[in-house]
């Protein structure tokens, strides 16, 4: 009958709408966890860029002074070597 027909629409309309409530409910749970998780993993790389960078202009000042160093060897030996040579006369 009409009346049945109605009571079983409007009761599978409320089951449908529940439904769907629920479902929007756990959706918007799992995008705010997602936000957090994407939050949490922004502040962790932008951590880790900051002793990163750190860390590289550290080497760079510490190739800069090896580099330094090196040259100044360099020179040392050339000098060794000029003083070497004229003591033995010349290399000869």
């Amino acid at each position: 009958t009409l009346e049945e027909s109605k009571a079983a629409t409007k009761k599978s309309l409320e089951q449908y709408t529940s439904s769907t409530e629920k479902k929007i409910t756990v959706l918007s749970d799992m995008l705010q966890f997602e936000r957090e998780q994407m939050k949490s993993m922004e502040r962790e790389w932008k951590s880790t860029k900051k002793v990163l960078v750190k860390e590289v202009k550290h080497c760079r000042a510490q190739m800069v002074a090896l580099q330094a160093e090196r040259d100044s060897y360099y020179h040392t030996n050339l000098k060794l070597k000029d003083a070497l040579l004229s003591l033995n006369g010349g290399g000869g």
